[in-house]
This record gives structure tokens, sequence and C-alpha cells, in this order.
């Protein structure tokens, strides 16, 4: 027969990965409608109520799916038991290495956070091994803290998903490029792993605003708008795209590097050695540099401080009528207004939302952002764009690697079989 006729045969599938797919059906309608009974998960899915039933007592005797409260009546017939997502034993990992501070951030399979550190951290003056060294530490720190029964079961270490505000080859794990870290070529995922020794559970490096957006369409308060854009506030500028639910990466996963989009090609020097990158118009770098002529270490704000306090710092000076901060903060409106019209006229987005530093001085940018976005955008009413500020505050990015790692469970909840649980404390 012709190789080419084959190749489009399609394979039969095994009753595992039938079996694999109907348990991800009800795992993820759990997760992402709420509570339901089983009827209603037969109906929505088109299995019959059996198939549910059976499915749904491999989910209880795994702990990842809980009966909850009375039987709720649902018109005519029995009243129906309510379902909803447990997992209270499985640890989902989500941390960060930033130019200025380490995070760590753990939830349970349904997404509520148990656990969260960040601390302040020079990662250019420490370089790549002592960073990674540094953010195994934070991460052993918060698991011991959760070493204890939980639910009634040992807790078992899901995975562990890194971010860093880069160029990130996801399937090498490999950080290839994060100019403000001067990082490059750096096997991040490889060295967690050895340090950590998580046994199976795997361990993944991704980027800082990809995994920020996919934190602000699951769980943010703009939750479930399927076209977003998020732009992290940090140091660096970088940009997460959600278009119709999914992530956009690009052919490579190097997309949405919006940071380096050139706005100003007489602006000052990037982090990237380009001149006039949206990222050295409107990161907090540029900010303190206009906003404070002695720089960090002059008018209460620290060099060494994360950047919420560097930012609440400029905050304070802004609310006391500091003339040059509030020019500056004006200044810092504009160009992010700017730069999200350039995203709004090519991504037609329903809402760009500002997270990091920008949340804190919100009150000073977003009247001059609006202002410039108006007069960007070539559709009318701005093409139903809005532009808005995070919730999620600095926990987005940590909080999207938590939320990798519980997808790749509810999506094969078997792969628990293979992971390690760790000791009662």
């Amino acid at each position: 027969m012709d190789e080419t006729v084959v190749s489009v045969i399609p394979a039969g599938t095994r009753h595992r990965e039938i079996r694999r797919n109907n348990l991800e059906v009800v795992l993820r309608h759990l997760s992402l409608a709420g509570p339901d009974s089983r009827a209603s998960i037969a109906a929505r899915a088109g299995l019959t109520r059996s198939t549910i039933s059976r499915l749904v007592g491999e989910l209880k005797d795994l702990g990842l799916v809980r009966e909850t409260g009375p039987p709720q009546a649902q018109g005519i017939g029995r009243p129906a038991t309510m379902l909803e997502l447990d997992g209270r034993h499985v640890l989902a990992v989500g941390a960060e290495v930033n130019v200025d501070y380490l995070a760590v951030l753990v939830t349970d399979l349904a997404g509520r956070k148990i656990y969260e550190q960040r601390k302040a951290y020079d990662a250019i003056a420490d370089g790549p091994d002592h960073s990674i060294t540094a953010l195994a530490g934070l991460c052993r720190e918060a698991l011991g803290t959760l070493a204890g029964l939980r639910g009634g079961r040992p807790p078992i270490v899901a995975g562990l998903t890194v971010a860093v505000p880069g160029l990130v080859d996801a399937p090498a794990r490999v950080v290839t490029l994060a100019p403000n870290l001067r990082w490059s070529g750096v096997p991040v995922a490889a060295r967690l792993r050895e340090l950590l020794q998580l046994g199976p559970a795997p361990v993944s490096v991704g980027n800082d605003a990809s995994l920020a957006a996919v934190a602000e369409y699951r769980v943010g308060s703009h939750a479930g708008t399927p076209d977003l854009i998020y732009i992290t506030g940090e140091m660096g500028i970088g940009g997460g795209i959600i278009v119709a639910g999914r992530p956009l990466r690009g052919v490579r996963g190097f997309g949405g590097e919006v940071g380096h989009m050139k706005l100003d090609p007489g602006g000052p020097v990037c982090g990237c050695g380009r001149y006039g990158c949206w990222e050295a118009l409107i990161g907090l770098h540029a900010l303190l540099r206009a906003a404070l002529p002695g720089g960090p270490g002059t008018h209460g704000v620290a060099a060494g401080e994360p950047p919420e306090a560097k930012a609440a710092a400029i905050a304070r000076l802004a609310r006391a009528g500091d003339a040059r901060v509030l020019t500056a903060l004006a200044d810092i409106g504009r160009w992010v207004g700017i730069g999200a019209a350039n995203l709004a006229n090519v991504f037609n987005p329903r809402a760009i939302i500002l997270g990091g530093y920008f949340t804190l001085i919100a009150d000073w940018i977003l009247p001059p952002a609006a202002g410039a976005l108006a007069e960007g955008v070539l559709a009318p009413d701005l093409g139903g764009c809005s532009l808005t500020t995070s919730a999620l505050g600095f926990s987005a990015a940590a909080r999207g690697g938590a939320i990798h790692v519980a997808d790749q469970i509810i999506a094969d909840p078997a792969m628990l079989d293979s992971r390690s649980s760790l000791p009662a404390s």
C-alpha cells in the first residue's frame, strides 16, 4: 500500500487512552465549572451516568474528587450528590527567578494556595548557579513546611515549574537568553532537579509573562476572558498573549517579547543592548531613572529592595505632590498607552492587563495611558479593548507555574502513581 495513504489512516484508540481522556473530562469539568453532579457531568460530556460513576469512583480513590454537601434536588427524581475537585494532597509548585527577587508558590490540585514566599535577592550579582541554588533552598523550605498529611493522605509533589524573564527553550528546559538577568544557555530545570531530588516529578521552566498570562486567564480578575494580553511590570517588560483561550507562544516558543518593540529609536538603551525598546521606556528602571535624579538609594527608595517596595516609595512621593515624580509617572503612562495601542491594533484583545509594579502606580499612569491608547487605536471604541491592572500582584508568574503543573495531572491523573510522597513531618 502507498505509504502516503497509510500515514493518514487514523490509528485505533487504545483502552488506556480512552480511560485517560474520560478521567480528564471529569477533572477538567470540575476544575473549570466548579462543583457539579454526576448527572450534569454526564450530560455535558456525552457519557453515560454509569461511566461517569465509574470514573468518579476511580478519582475518589485517588483523592482527586470528593462528594460535598447534602444531596440537591435537580428536577424530578432522586436528589443529586454534588462533586468537587479535591486533591488537597497534590502539591503543584510554581517558582520564579527575577532580577531582584525569588518566589515560590504552592497550590493543591484545585488551585487553592497553600504556601507562598517571596524574598529580595540580587540575581544579577549572584549569577545563575548561585541563584538557582538559592531558589532550590526556597522550594525545599516550602516542601518541608508542607510535609504533614493533607486530607488524610501523604502529600505528593506533582511537579515544579519555574518562571524566568527571558527566552526559554521549553522542550530543552533551558533559558536561552535572559538579558536582564545576564543569563545565556542556562539549564535551569536540570540543575533544580539535581538539587531538589524530586524523583519522577517533572521540573519545567517557562517565560514569566507567558505563565502570568495563563494565571490571569484562569484565576485573575479577568478569568475566562478568551483574548487578553498580560504585561509584566518589573525591571524588564514582557508580554503573555492569550488568543481564543490558548497561549500564543510562536513557532519556537519565543513569542510575547513585547518589551522589545522599538518605539523610540533615539530613546534610552535597553537591557538587550538596543535603543528605544518599550522596556527601556516603561520598565521600573526607566521610572526610577526619571523620578529619582540620585537613583535608587535616595528619597527613601533603597537599592536592594524588591520592586514593590520601590514602586510603593514612588507612590508615596506622588501622593505628596513631588513634581518630578508626577511628571515621570505621566510620561511612563503615555508610553504605556502608545505601546498598548500597537498591541491592540495587532491582536485586538478584549483586555490589556498591567501587572507587577504598574498595579501600585495605576492611579497616576492609567489616565495618560488611556489617552494615548485612544489616540493610537485605529478601530472605533478601542476595538472593544480595555486597559486595566492585575489583581494578582507579583505572584502571577509563580501562580501560572503552579497551574501548569496541576494541568498536567488533570490531563493524566494516572501520572500520580509514579510520583513520590513527601515523608510526614
